[in-house]
Formats: C-alpha cells, structure tokens, sequence
C-alpha cells in the first residue's frame, strides 16, 4: 500500500507502515511516522493469537488549519495525529486520542473541509461524515451513496458541496450539510471517473477511463471543455499556473510509465490543449502523481523487477511546455534514505474498473443456443 501527496508546506508519503513528510520548499525530511500496530485477535478455540496481517497506510490526509493527519489502514481502521512545528525544520507528532478509529469499511479516499474541521472519507459506494477532531458525540455519520463503486472526491471552495465521481461514470454534485439535496450531475462520461478536482468556485475538472479530461461548471452540470488522451486515466492532479486562468494537469495513464499533461482555460475553455506525454523509463511503474506550487511534478515510481520504490522529480518548462527531469533534486536524495530498499508487493489492478461488453453478439447468441440445446437433449 503507498501513498503520495503535496500540501501547502509538505510533500508527505506513504508506504507500508512508514509515513514521511518533507519539506515542499527544500526536500528536507521534517518527521517520520511508524503506524503502531495493534494486537493481534485471539483465537477462542484454542486461545492463540490469529496471525493477522499488518495494517498498512491505504490513504491518508491532512487538515492545514488543525495541524491533524488521518491515516486509513487496511485493518478497516483511521489513526489520528497532532503535528506541531515548535522545532526549526523539524516536526513532531503525537497520537490523537488513545484507540484506533474504527468504520465499517476500509476509507479509500478521504478529504478535509478546513472550514468546518470535517473530514469526508468513502469506502466502496459510500462517503461518510467523521469526527475525527472530537467536535460531537457522533464519529461517524452516513451523508450519501453510489450504485457503484466511489472512485474520487471534492469539495467545494466554500465547502457548500460535495462532488463525487463512481464507476459508473457519474459525477455527483451534492449539497452540505444536507446531502440528500443533489445540485445536478456532471453527466458525459462513458467509463469510469478517475479524479476530479474544484479549480475555482464554478468549475471542475475530471479524467476518465475514457480517455476524455473535461471542464465542467459543477453549479449547473454543464461541461465547458473536453479533451481527447492517448490512454484511460487512473488519478489526475492539477496546479494553477501563476498569475493565469490556466490550470496544468497531470494524468497517470494506463500505460505503466507514462503522465498525460494538458492545459486547461476556465476563462477561455477553448484554448485548452493537450501537450506531449512525459514518458519514463520502461522498467518503471508509475503508482501515483502529485504536483507542488513550482510546477514541480512528483512521481512516485517502482522497479518492475525488484519491486523497489524510487521517488522522481520533474520541472515543467512553460516555453518548451513540456517536464525536465530534476537530476540530483534533495527530495529524490532524502526519500531514498527514508525508504531504502523498500518494495511493493501488491500493485492496485485497475482492470477491474473498465465495463465488460460482449464484443460478437453473434458468437455469444450461438453458444447460448448450443448450450441450451445440449439441456433439453440431456433431459
């Protein structure tokens, strides 16, 4: 299980049982974060301790104004961590509270409302309200649901709504605190919703399984923008160019080694454009992207052999308008410290989110016909 994302003053990664943040300005490693694990079960027949596996970070997110870091375990569990900085270049943690938070199903993606100190997290077809600061007597509240499987979550900017994409390529865009109010769809799509993200007040941008990166005005479900990609999208991550109306995207893509980058115009939809594929070294997998303020990319990269993580860095040139590899950047230097020979065993397999379609209806008739011809005469 791994990890990666870029706040305000942090780059912060997760893998296995290991969370890291750095410094989003000098690389510099500010604190280290081991998940405490718990007990193991006791059998009841025989009074053995159950060899269960060890938790592992699934996602995780941190709240700026609360100084708080969540972290979703694959025990079906959330950890919760103060962070103060009273330290020059230095961070330190303590745990929140003294249990483990428990929920119902695994939280795959998580998100703090920084206003209302809330942080929304989804597991399969549901997102959840909790609790985690400890503000009410209910940790954990049930606000809306899919027919499918919820693959992405946004908030908006004056945390009045929240956008959900699922499976089923249907984008969400439901009032709070009262859910049950769906503002419209954001309807277009045909497979499923890989990422979306709220770039002003109005607009949103999303990446699908269908090779399409659009603009959408989310207060009314109207799309403003579509582009056509190469391959299906897995996550998407966007960065406002300074002092424009543009907006960098990057899209992990379904081909293992490559990003997909484009530039999208909330003001003037029609000069957005796709650029030139980033594409790395073919013995590499790419697992996740993030982008910092500088247009500086973060892809977080495993050896297809010896399944060892590595931490690469790229600046994107707005003349050339395509990334440069950032040789010998601090981060690359201090995450390969921090995760020296450290491997992933278990890829996410994103196979399973494309609709199956019987392609020769004619052959599929056929075999149907046979095979119910061979009951009657069976009979």
């Amino acid at each position: 299980m791994y990890d990666l994302k870029v706040y305000s003053s942090y780059i912060v990664t997760a893998i296995k049982d290991k969370v890291v943040f750095f410094s989003a300005e000098s690389g510099a490693v500010l604190h280290e974060i081991i998940i405490e694990q718990k007990a193991p079960a006791k059998d009841s027949n025989n009074d053995k301790q159950s060899k269960a596996p060890p938790a592992n970070v699934v996602t995780f997110e941190y709240c700026s104004t609360a100084k708080v870091l969540v972290v979703s375990l694959s025990d079906k569990t959330l950890q919760c961590y103060q962070l103060c900085d009273n330290e020059p270049g230095r961070l330190k943690s303590k745990p929140l509270g003294e249990n483990a938070f428990s929920t119902p199903r695994t939280i795959v993606c998580m998100k703090f409302a920084p206003k209302h100190g809330v942080l929304f997290g989804t597991d399969k077809s549901d997102c959840f309200e909790l609790d985690v600061l400890g503000r009410s007597e209910q940790t954990s509240k049930w606000i809306l649901g899919h027919m499918s499987q919820i693959l992405a979550l946004a908030i908006s900017e004056d945390e009045r709504f929240i956008i959900t994409g699922d499976r089923d390529e249907k984008i969400k865009v439901s009032s709070y605190p009262d859910c049950y109010n769906i503002e419209c769809f954001c309807l277009g799509h045909f497979e499923y919703v890989a990422g979306i993200e709220v770039i002003s007040s109005d607009k949103l941008i999303s990446a699908s399984g269908d090779r399409t990166l659009r603009l959408w005005d989310f207060t009314v479900g109207k799309e403003m923008c579509k582009l056509t990609l190469k391959e299906p999208a897995l996550a998407l991550t966007t960065q406002k160019v300074a002092d424009s109306d543009t907006v960098l995207c990057a899209m992990r893509s379904y081909a293992q080694n490559k990003v997909e980058v484009a530039i999208v115009s909330y003001d003037k939809p029609e000069a957005s454009l796709v650029y030139d594929n980033l594409t790395i070294a073919e013995g590499l997998t790419i697992l996740s992207v993030a982008f910092s303020a500088p247009l500086q990319l973060m892809l977080l990269t495993m050896e297809k052999e010896s399944k060892r993580v590595s931490l690469l860095v790229y600046d994107f040139c707005v003349e050339q308008k395509h990334f440069m590899a950032h040789s010998g950047h601090p981060l690359t230097k201090n995450f390969e410290h921090q995760f020296n020979g450290v491997t992933i065993e278990l890829e996410r397999d994103y196979s399973t989110l494309f609709k199956h379609t019987c392609d020769n209806l004619t052959e599929y008739f056929e075999r149907k016909k046979i095979k119910m011809e061979t009951k009657k005469k069976s009979k």
